[in-house]
């Protein structure tokens, strides 16, 4: 048996690992758009606050040695870019067959068609290179604006913070975690967040474009920023699946063993939906990928989702755990 892999993150890792424990003899290939290994992307916006590189073993899911150990072949920068039958096609025109297809090609970062000046520096924070990118640019950095008021741009203001840069957040929402906080928590931890030096968070603040001086906001004000990083949210990355002809409501539909509704195809992490639910968080992706490989390989396992995954907050100083 063949298992191709579509995706390099954490739902793509724990597939692989699954359907090896399922599958001791079967082959096994992880086709990843990225040219590391899988990784814990939730540590990125840590990365940000000293430009130093990952460490070694609390960054990466696994050391190197795991994929040749466990006999998973990691097919780093071959992203697949099309489905046939029984094959797949990676970025350099190559063809893998495959028995079974899991895709989990993860999610993409939200970031509207605002009007922009030529030459502004847009940044958005879901990859390793993302990173990189960002890391390049912040020494001469004085100024940023983030838009987004979740957990991801609450982190990223407060690795900048760490390195003396200004920061605005802007939020839409009038509130922070509407639905999460009730609104006299909210506006208590957007008081706490305002106290903070050089950092302003402002809700009910939505962004009309982008001039060369910073963010224009809808009542036509400027915020001042070097650079603009979006942080609010992100939408399954979809598009394989859709050209395929695989059934795609907001993510790829899967039953509760993970399977698309196409035959041998399954879908894992935040490229999935299952029951009108998409999964944005870690372990979601986790569960979802243990689920995906064990059947893929042959097994016979069922997601069970969490009635509600909490959303945690640790930046800026807070320590929240929001059911």
């Amino acid at each position: 048996m063949k298992i191709i892999i579509a995706g390099g993150g954490v739902a793509a890792h724990e597939a692989a690992v699954a359907a090896r424990n399922t599958a001791p003899d079967a082959e096994i290939i992880i086709c990843s758009g990225e040219n590391i290994r899988p990784y814990r992307r939730p540590a990125l916006s840590g990365l940000l606050k000293n430009g130093n590189p990952p460490d070694e073993k609390t960054f990466f899911i696994k050391p190197e040695s795991f994929y040749a150990d466990n006999r998973i072949t990691l097919r780093l920068n071959s992203p697949v870019e099309a489905i046939g039958e029984k094959f797949v096609v990676l970025s350099d025109g190559s063809r893998e067959s495959f028995d079974r297809l899991i895709i989990a090609t993860g999610g993409k970062a939200c970031v509207p068609q605002l009007p922009a000046a030529p030459g502004v520096l847009i940044f958005t924070l879901r990859e390793y290179m993302d990173l990189l990118k960002l890391q390049a640019f912040l020494p001469d950095c004085r100024q940023v604006a983030v838009i987004g008021g979740g957990v991801l741009a609450l982190e990223i203001a407060d690795s900048l913070l760490a390195r003396n840069i200004q920061v605005t957040v802007l939020e839409r929402a009038n509130s922070l975690f509407p639905g999460r906080l009730a609104p006299e928590d909210a506006a208590e931890l957007l008081n706490r967040l305002n106290r903070h030096e050089n950092l302003s968070v402002r809700c009910g603040e939505n962004a009309a474009g982008i001039g060369r001086a910073g963010v224009i906001t809808a009542s036509g004000e400027v915020v001042p920023a070097d650079a603009v990083i979006f942080a609010a949210g992100s939408a399954p990355r979809n598009i394989l699946a859709v050209e395929a002809g695989i059934a795609v409501n907001r993510g790829i539909l899967v039953d509760e063993k993970m399977r698309s509704s196409a035959a041998d195809i399954f879908a894992a992490g935040d490229v999935a939906e299952y029951a009108g639910n998409t999964f944005g968080l870690y372990l979601d992706a986790m569960n979802t990928g243990k689920i995906a490989g064990t059947n893929a390989a042959g097994g016979n396992a069922q997601f069970t989702p969490a009635a509600r995954t909490p959303v945690r907050l640790m930046a800026l100083g807070e320590k929240l755990v929001m059911p």
